[in-house]
């Protein structure tokens, strides 16, 4: 087998883990798991990430009722043809309160860019590229997880209760909080999602107009 064989058959392979056996995750398991996202490709080599790492189940427990509070709150104004989102959308904001370690991300503010510059520019923090230079090592660290037998869930969702987050967790100077990560033995396999093919996806090749 290739090593783009064996590559491919771990991406393959890799399953969004949201369900968790109840024991625990030795640190010499996170701290592998860490290292592989330490070894992400970045902007300019800035490396603009910071990880905060909590295994202690009453505080996740708590960090998932003040997410969920908060969020409750903000649903609450919802129009009513948006209503129907509400239950799914706060569902996916706590379920990391089911995980016995959760790991939260920050990416660096973005690097100043003269303004004239990102005139007409629709995403400026890309740019720069700290948030998507966190998300490679996020990628990292999934991959990691699911070598070593360990099941893990990327979420966005509770990034929609920041005082929450900030309040119990806190938040390093300069950072902003990119995305949470649960992590736990898994208690489920998921069957493999559906994907679309390159066909569906239409590469397109040279100077082919995108349609």
């Amino acid at each position: 087998m290739t090593d783009y064989e064996q590559l491919l058959g771990r991406l393959q392979a890799r399953r969004s883990i949201r369900s968790f056996a109840e024991h625990p995750v030795p640190r010499s398991q996170i701290d592998l798991v860490l290292e592989a996202a330490r070894w992400a490709p970045s902007n300019h080599n800035r490396q603009p990430w910071k990880f905060l790492v909590m295994d202690d189940r009453p505080g996740i427990t708590q960090l998932a009722g003040d997410v969920g509070r908060e969020l409750d709150e903000k649903l609450k104004n919802l129009p009513a043809i948006a209503a129907g989102y509400a239950a799914a959308l706060r569902q996916h904001a706590v379920l990391f309160q089911a995980a016995p370690v959760l790991v939260v991300a920050w990416h660096k503010k973005p690097v100043q860019v003269a303004a004239a510059l990102l005139e007409n520019v629709p995403q400026p923090d890309l740019v720069s590229g700290e948030p998507l230079s966190v998300a490679m090592a996020v990628q990292n660290l999934l991959l990691a997880a699911h070598a070593l037998g360990l099941g893990a869930c990327m979420l966005t969702a509770p990034l929609l209760a920041p005082a929450a987050l900030a309040a119990r967790v806190g938040r390093p100077p300069g950072f902003e909080f990119n995305c949470l990560v649960a992590l736990g033995y898994p208690a489920e396999a998921p069957p493999a999602p559906r994907r679309k093919s390159l066909d569906q996806i239409k590469i397109h090749w040279d100077n082919a107009r995108i349609m």
